[in-house]
C-alpha cells in the first residue's frame, strides 16, 4: 500500500502581484486573500511517500540556514521537515529518496543542514537527491532572472557526498512513481506522479503552484518564460485530466488539494 502523508513545513509572504503574473489584482483579490502591503500568505507545502519499497520526499522545505537573506519574504510558522518525518515514524537516516522539483531556496532550502561545526551536509545522508540535468545546468549558469533564486549550499554539498542523480528525461523510479519534465517556471522542472490502488496524484510544484493557477492564463512573474509555462502548463494538465489526478499545490495557503 502507497501511503501519502503532506508535510506543511510553513509560510512566507509574496507579492500578489509577482504571484499572479498579468491578472489584475480587481481579479485575483477576490480569489486570494492579501494585505494592506500587496502581500499574500503562501504555504511550503512538501510531500512524504512511502510506497513499501521506498520513503519519498517531494521537496524539502525554505529550511533555515538562510533567514537573514529571505527577510523581505517573512517566512513564519517553519517547520523543520526532518522532524516533521520524524513525527510521522521516519528517521531522516530511512528515507531512501528526495525528489527537488527544482533548485530555488523555498523548494530545496531544507535538503541541506548544517553540522556543528558550520558545515553544510545533506539532510538525509542515505539518500538519492533527485534533480533534473537541465536544471542543475540552469543553476550552474543560471540566467540573471533567476540568480537570486539559487544558493550553492542548498546542493552542492549534495554533490559532493555522491548522492546527486541528474533526470536527463521522463523517468520511473518506482512502480507507483513517475518524473516528468516541464520548462516555463523554470528549465527542467520535474513533476511528480504517483498512481496507486487509492487513485492517482500529482505534485506539480510552481508547473501549478496553487489552485488559481489552474486557469491557464494565470501565470507566475516569477515563471522565467511565460508564454511557454503557460504552453507547458497546458501540456501537463492535459495528461493530469486523463489520468484524473488529484493535485497537491505546493504554494496555496488555503487548498492543499484538488481532484481534476
Amino acid at each position: 500500500m502507497v501511503t501519502l502523508h503532506i508535510i506543511e513545513s510553513g509560510y512566507f509572504l509574496g507579492d500578489g502581484g509577482v504571484m499572479f503574473g498579468s491578472i489584475p489584482k480587481r481579479y485575483w483579490s477576490t480569489k486570494y486573500k492579501v494585505d494592506d502591503n500587496n502581500m499574500c500568505v503562501m504555504a511550503l507545502r512538501c510531500l512524504f511517500i512511502d510506497t513499501g519499497e521506498r520513503r519519498i520526499l517531494v521537496d524539502a522545505g525554505i529550511g533555515n540556514k538562510h533567514d537573514q537573506r529571505l527577510t523581505f519574504y517573512q517566512p513564519y510558522s517553519q517547520k523543520d521537515v526532518a522532524k516533521a518525518i520524524l513525527e510521522i515514524g521516519y528517521a531522516s537516516e530511512e528515507v531512501t529518496d528526495v525528489i527537488l522539483t527544482h533548485l530555488h531556496f523555498d523548494h530545496c532550502g531544507g535538503s541541506t543542514v548544517f553540522n556543528k561545526a558550520g558545515k553544510a551536509i545533506p539532510t538525509y545522508p542515505n539518500a538519492t537527491y533527485w534533480v533534473s540535468q537541465n536544471q542543475w545546468e540552469n543553476y550552474r549558469n543560471p540566467m540573471l532572472f533567476e540568480k537570486g533564486s539559487f544558493f550553492a549550499d542548498n546542493i552542492e554539498p549534495i554533490r559532493e557526498a555522491g548522492q546527486l542523480q541528474l533526470v536527463r528525461e521522463n523517468t520511473r523510479i518506482d512502480e507507483h512513481i513517475r518524473l516528468e519534465l516541464y520548462d516555463g517556471h523554470s528549465p527542467g522542472q520535474i513533476a511528480v506522479l504517483i498512481d496507486t490502488p487509492q487513485g492517482n496524484y500529482a505534485f506539480p510544484g510552481d508547473v501549478v503552484p496553487t489552485s488559481l493557477n489552474l486557469s491557464l492564463s494565470w501565470v507566475s512573474a516569477y515563471d522565467n518564460n511565460a508564454a511557454l509555462a503557460m504552453e507547458e502548463k497546458k501540456r501537463f494538465l492535459d495528461k493530469a485530466k486523463a489520468d484524473r489526478r488529484t493535485l497537491i499545490f505546493c504554494h496555496d495557503a488555503y487548498t492543499v488539494s484538488a481532484k481534476l
